[in-house]
């Protein structure tokens, strides 16, 4: 059993030593001899785990995606109202906090190199996976009357993750700061949850 939880602490530290390098260097420069500098291991070990570049690349999104969800839904259950937990889920993604802020650079990353076809059923299952939480939450806040009741969960969700994805972007590269791109997130759904 403790082989197991080492192997797994192992694993964990060589992945999240991917996600930094791909955050840094972008999914382009993902080196093994990178990720286990990172990491403090060898490269034979990295290699041990990770047959490949793309392997490595692949679980390195999909783990860190993984432990987006999972602290996603630690901190909507905290939020009281399902309109508030789809405000709370947006302004998530433009969150300097981590796991958030990684998740998010990470994804960017990975969306610029979707060259590589093996990433794209990694990144279309996460983006169906964010938007069937979205209309999840706004159905849920349509029945407890906190989202009016002619709000289309489906379409507002849409409509939210593209503003979040816009908004996301331009913070990324810069052309705003936080503070705006919480308020511009805020505004939107409200206006468009009209709660």
């Amino acid at each position: 059993m403790a082989a197991v939880a080492e192997t797994s602490a192992r694993v964990a530290a060589i992945l999240n030593a991917a996600c930094k390098v791909v955050v840094r260097e972008g999914a382009h420069g993902l080196r093994m001899a990178s990720v286990a500098r990172e990491a403090g291991v060898s490269k034979a070990l990295v290699h041990y785990y990770f047959t490949s570049r793309s392997e490595l690349l692949r679980s390195a999104f999909a783990w860190s995606d993984q432990r987006w969800h999972a602290a996603l839904a630690d901190e909507l259950a905290q939020v009281p109202t399902a309109g508030g937990r789809v405000e709370r889920a947006l302004l998530i993604g433009i969150d300097a906090d981590e796991p958030f802020s990684g998740q998010r650079a990470l994804g960017n990353e990975v969306w610029s190199s979707l060259r590589y076809d093996e990433l794209r059923p990694l990144v279309d299952g996460s983006y169906r996976a964010w938007l069937d939480l979205l209309v999840e939450l706004i159905d849920e806040g349509r029945n407890d009357g906190a989202i009016a009741a002619d709000v289309g969960a489906a379409e507002a969700a849409w409509r939210l993750v593209a503003i979040g994805d816009g908004v996301d972007s331009m913070l990324y590269v810069g052309l705003i700061d936080r503070e705006r791109a919480r308020r511009l997130v805020v505004a939107s759904v409200r206006r468009e949850l009209r709660p």
